[in-house]
């Protein structure tokens, strides 16, 4: 097999493979055979067709396999013997000269770049200090999660704060609308699950109490159906609960499984500093890119970009979905996939440029990942997802994403390496 690289620009190389023709023979005799044992050809026996007969009634299927067969066969090798390792498909152009059996493939490849200064990086970092309203204000956050929902009592109507129990049904041109219906809809007051007008229409009303809502849906409302529409509301208020907030003493440290309300409060002062060390980590992070991006000059493969781009709209697409967002017509769906595009083609471009630069300085670091750091990282996946271990590792192995992961962990250590080395300035 007779392999030649040449280069086509700084992210692209094609690589001409010829192969000998006892190989092209030989796929050839082993799809005839293939054929002979399974062609069904009137006048003839199965396994008894003439070669020239199969040759004839399957050309284009013989001519397109062949090609195939000769890249699936070689291609591997062809690029080791290249030392050519693609980023993304190459693509593939066979060779139709008399006496000559191959093909190209064109192969988009990590770009060779000069290396800014990567050590001594200026960065500005948070001051990490917690106050006391941070404290109180997560305390706040505790006593309405463990909060008590009374039956309201007495005369008091419904107010921010209440949950309440709602039946309604709504009326287009003085028609009942089937779809605009409930026997019980849960509504906790002041958390904007409802349109504003609606939910203001509810204050002071107490259970039992009916009332009649207008509402006209403005034009944008995600539900098509009724947007630009005037719905009238019958509305009949079943249930209202009040919302009791537990003192904060040493009986709600204990059922938060604390000792004592000191215990809490210092729990929860080190739980603030730690999310505010993370956060100040990702803005350094975040600072060392900028700055590695704008430092050096990085070519990016069109396709790989594509690629990434369509990668991104997918997953934006999938995360709309699981939030259930309106199933969208086809036009509209064009329109939402052009604007996704639009959106992340910025962000796709400079997560190519960071994912190269960092692996261009990990190679040059000599940073490497070992088996149980993989490992390790897959236990941390399957815990924060409460999936076992071995099912999560199932997958990553069944969608060849083991390599993805490892070169992911190299990137880290190496935006780690460099952190390490930043000149750090904190913030006034």
């Amino acid at each position: 097999m007779k392999v030649e690289v040449t280069s086509v620009d700084q992210v692209r190389k094609k690589v001409e493979v010829i192969l000998p023709e006892e190989k092209v023979k030989d796929i050839e005799n082993e799809i005839y055979d293939e054929l002979k044992k399974q062609a069904k050809i009137k006048g003839f026996r199965p396994g008894k067709t003439p070669r020239s007969i199969i040759a004839a009634y399957y050309k284009d299927y013989i001519e397109e396999e062949v090609k195939k067969r000769m890249v699936q066969s070689t291609m591997g090798e062809a690029l080791s013997k290249a030392e050519v390792a693609p980023l993304t498909e190459p693509i593939v152009d066979f060779i139709d000269n008399d006496g000559q059996h191959g093909y190209t493939l064109e192969c988009e490849i990590e770009p060779e770049i000069e290396l800014p200064e990567y050590k001594g990086i200026q960065v500005e970092t948070a001051k990490i200090a917690v106050t006391d309203e941070e404290v109180a204000e997560r305390i706040e956050k505790l006593r309405n999660m463990h909060a008590e929902m009374r039956m309201k009592e007495g005369d008091a109507g419904a107010q921010k704060g209440d949950f309440v129990i709602i039946k309604y049904q709504g009326y287009m041109d003085g028609k009942p609308v089937p779809e605009i219906a409930t026997e019980g809809y849960p509504l906790e007051m002041g958390t904007t699950t409802l349109l504003p007008e609606f939910e203001a229409a509810l204050i002071g009303l107490k259970a039992g109490d009916e009332k009649e809502v207008t509402i006209d849906f403005p034009e944008d409302y995600p539900d098509t159906s009724i947007a630009s529409k005037t719905i009238v509301f019958q509305v009949t208020v079943k249930e209202i609960r009040e919302k009791v907030l537990p003192d904060l003493n040493e009986e709600l440290a204990k059922d938060l499984s604390f000792e004592s309300v000191e215990g809490l409060k210092e729990s929860i002062v080190k739980d603030i500093e730690t999310e505010k060390k993370d956060l100040d980590k990702r803005s350094v992070t975040q600072q060392i890119i900028t700055s590695l991006i704008a430092a050096s000059d990085v070519p990016v493969p069109q396709r790989l970009l594509e690629r990434r781009i369509e990668s991104m709209v997918d997953e934006a697409k999938s995360r709309f979905q699981g939030q259930g967002a309106p199933k969208l017509g086809a036009e509209e769906e064009r329109a939402l996939d052009e604007n996704l595009k639009k959106e992340f083609a910025s962000r796709a471009l400079d997560r190519i440029k960071a994912e190269i630069i960092l692996t261009k300085i990990a190679r040059k670091e000599e940073i490497k990942v070992t088996d149980e750091e993989v490992e390790e990282k897959i236990k941390k996946f399957a815990e924060d997802s409460r999936r076992p271990y071995a099912e999560v590792f199932g997958f990553y192995q069944q969608y060849g994403l083991i390599n993805s992961l490892r070169q992911s962990i190299i990137e880290e250590k190496a935006v780690d390496m460099v952190r390490e080395h930043a000149v750090a300035k904190e913030k006034e």
